[in-house]
């Protein structure tokens, strides 16, 4: 069995730290800040989130990704229970196959910034994608059978596929559609009893 995982609070658990660093930045901008749309979910992975929080510009933007965020993504430490049951996972036979909407738009190189922080960090895994915007499409041509991700919406989309999808994440208006858990000892006992259930 093939399990696609995200990387960006997914492995990690960074949103916070990156809405207060854009909130930082845009207020060092003279920024107009709509702190209502502080929880919105990127839904296009493009940081869309920033621009209608912070009127970011393009260009605003596309300097926030690269350097502030980059920074953070780049010495985030994984999340509690990564290490343990992404490792599980493997020893128990999955394939981990690490599937990031990180691109050349806002990174310099997304392959290598991603391969560098999970060999740093320890994070097992057989098979690195990048630039994976539309990432039902990208795990059904994967063989992709299940895929774990933060953003509920890339959830949808990858069931949209046929693919079964479980969402890290502590909104669980979508729970009725796809199963959301917030901790990854939850996530692994859920995989592993859908595959006790099948044998």
């Amino acid at each position: 069995m093939r399990i696609g995982i995200d990387i960006d609070n997914t492995l990690t658990d960074i949103q916070k730290e990156l809405n207060n660093a854009a909130y930082i930045y845009a207020t060092s901008l003279n920024k107009n800040i709509n702190l209502k749309n502080l929880e919105l979910i990127d839904k296009k992975n493009d940081g869309n989130i920033y621009q209608k929080a912070f009127g970011f510009t393009y260009e605003e933007l596309k300097y926030f990704l690269k350097n502030i965020q980059e920074n953070i993504t780049n010495n985030a430490i994984p999340r509690e229970g990564v290490l343990e049951f992404v490792n599980k996972l493997h020893l128990d036979g999955y394939e981990i196959y690490i599937i990031t909407a990180r691109d050349l738009e806002f990174h310099d190189d997304p392959y290598k910034q991603s391969e560098e922080w999970l060999k740093k960090n320890n994070i097992y895994y057989d098979k690195l994608i990048v630039k994976a915007r539309n990432k039902g499409k990208i795990c059904k041509e994967e063989k992709v059978d299940l895929f774990i991700d933060d953003n509920i919406n890339n959830c949808l989309d990858v069931k949209r596929y046929g693919i079964k999808a479980v969402c890290l994440n502590t909104n669980n208006f979508f729970a009725d559609k796809i199963p959301i858990f917030d901790n990854w000892t939850d996530i692994y006992n859920y995989i592993k009893k859908t595959r006790d259930n099948k044998t």
